[in-house]
C-alpha cells in the first residue's frame, strides 16, 4: 500500500459515508468556473452557416479534441481571475535557521472575511498571530504514472486559543470572531477552487474551515461519582477554528481541499522555499500496518497519537516573522508637478 494523505483518505471516507446514506455514489460537483467554461466553450466554437444550423447540432462531445481544447483555453483566458489586493510575508526558519521569505498575494474581494482574517493573523491582532507557529504537515498523494508519493500540500495548525499570548484575556478584534462560523458561508459559496486558476497554478493558500471527516464517536468511560460508577462520554476533539492554513505545492489538491478550505490567495514569491519544505524527510505513514489497524480498531490512544504525526517533518519548520507588506502610496498630482 502506498502512502496517501490523511486529508485525502478522510475526504474519501466522508464522501463514501454521505453517498451510502443517500443511496448514491459520489460525483464531485463541478465548480462554478467549470460550468462557465463548458458553456462558454460551446459558444466560442466557429459559427455554423444559417442554412445548415437547423440540420446540424454541434456539441462539445462531437467536436475534435484539439478544437475543443483550444476553445476552452481561449475561454479560460477570458474568465475574470481574482485580483490581489494586499500582500503578506512570512519569514521561514528550519531548526531555527532562516531559509527564505514567502510572500502571499491575498484575494481581498473573492472571500473578504477569510482574506481579512488571514491578513490580520499575519500582521498580529493584540499580539496574536502566525508568528512562531509551525508548518507541521506535508500531505502526500500517489503519482498514478510513477507509483511514487509526491507532496501535494503543506499544512499549519494555526492558532490554538483566541487569547492574548501569555494571558487569559480573549482577543476580540479578529475578523470573523473566535470560531469558524463566519467562514462557513464563504466555504459553501466556493467562489474560487484550488485548481480553478489557469495553467495548473500551485501555491494556492487557503484557510481550513471544516473537518475532512466527521468527528469520531464519543468514547464512554467509567468514573466514580459519590461512590457509584457512572458512564461519562469524553467530548470529541475540537474542530477547525478557521486559522489553520494550507498551501498547495502540486496541482490536483482541490479534490481534497475544496471541501474544507476557503481560498485566500496565492504565493507570489518564495515558492522555492515551500518546495524545499515539502522535500524534507517526514514521519512515515504506517497506516497500512496490520498492527496499526488493530490498534485503531480497539481504540488504542497510541495509534491516534501516531496517526497525528504522519507526514510531520522531522525538522522544526516555524514562521520566524510575518506581517503585511506595506505598499507605498503614490504621490499626489500636485506634488509631481
Amino acid at each position: 500500500a502506498r502512502r496517501v494523505s490523511r486529508a485525502r483518505r478522510a475526504t474519501r471516507a466522508a464522501a463514501s459515508r454521505s453517498d451510502d446514506a443517500n443511496g448514491t455514489r459520489a460525483v464531485n460537483a463541478p465548480s462554478r468556473r467549470d460550468a462557465l467554461l463548458a458553456a462558454a466553450a460551446m459558444a466560442a466554437m466557429a459559427p455554423i452557416e444559417p442554412s445548415r444550423a437547423a440540420q446540424t447540432q454541434t456539441t462539445i462531445d462531437t467536436l475534435p479534441p484539439v478544437r475543443t481544447n483550444e476553445a476552452i483555453a481561449r475561454v479560460a483566458a477570458a474568465v475574470p481571475q481574482p485580483s490581489i489586493t494586499a500582500e503578506a510575508f512570512f519569514d521561514i526558519a528550519v531548526d531555527a535557521e532562516f531559509v527564505g521569505r514567502v510572500v502571499v498575494g491575498v484575494y481581498g474581494d473573492a472571500n473578504p472575511i477569510a482574506a481579512a482574517r488571514f491578513l490580520a493573523l499575519a500582521e498580529g491582532v493584540q499580539g496574536l498571530g502566525y508568528r512562531r507557529t509551525q508548518i507541521d504537515a506535508v500531505e502526500y498523494d500517489e503519482n498514478v504514472e510513477t507509483k511514487e508519493d509526491t507532496p501535494s500540500f503543506l499544512g499549519s495548525t494555526g492558532i490554538r486559543a483566541f487569547v492574548i499570548p501569555g494571558s487569559t484575556t480573549p482577543v476580540t478584534s479578529l475578523p470573523g470572531g473566535a470560531s469558524n462560523e463566519a467562514l462557513l458561508p464563504e466555504l459553501a459559496a466556493r467562489r474560487i477552487g484550488h485548481d480553478d486558476l489557469p495553467g495548473n497554478k500551485v501555491g494556492i493558500v487557503s484557510l481550513v474551515v471544516e473537518r475532512g471527516a466527521p468527528p469520531p464517536p464519543p468514547k464512554e468511560r467509567l468514573v466514580s461519582v459519590n461512590g457509584k460508577f457512572v458512564k461519562v462520554a469524553d467530548p470529541p476533539p475540537p474542530g477547525p477554528n478557521g486559522t489553520a492554513f494550507a498551501v498547495t505545492v502540486a496541482p490536483g489538491a482541490g479534490a481534497v481541499l475544496d471541501r474544507t478550505n476557503v481560498v485566500v490567495g496565492e504565493i507570489v514569491e518564495g515558492l522555492d522555499v515551500l518546495n524545499a519544505i515539502a522535500a524534507l524527510p517526514t514521519v512515515k505513514d504506517n497506516s497500512a500496518s496490520p498492527f496499526f489497524a488493530v490498534a485503531k480498531t480497539i481504540g488504542d490512544k497510541r495509534a491516534t497519537v501516531a496517526e497525528q504525526a504522519f507526514g510531520k517533518p522531522f525538522a522544526k519548520v516555524t514562521v520566524a516573522k510575518c506581517g503585511v507588506v506595506k505598499r507605498e502610496t503614490p504621490p499626489a498630482l500636485d506634488e509631481i508637478s
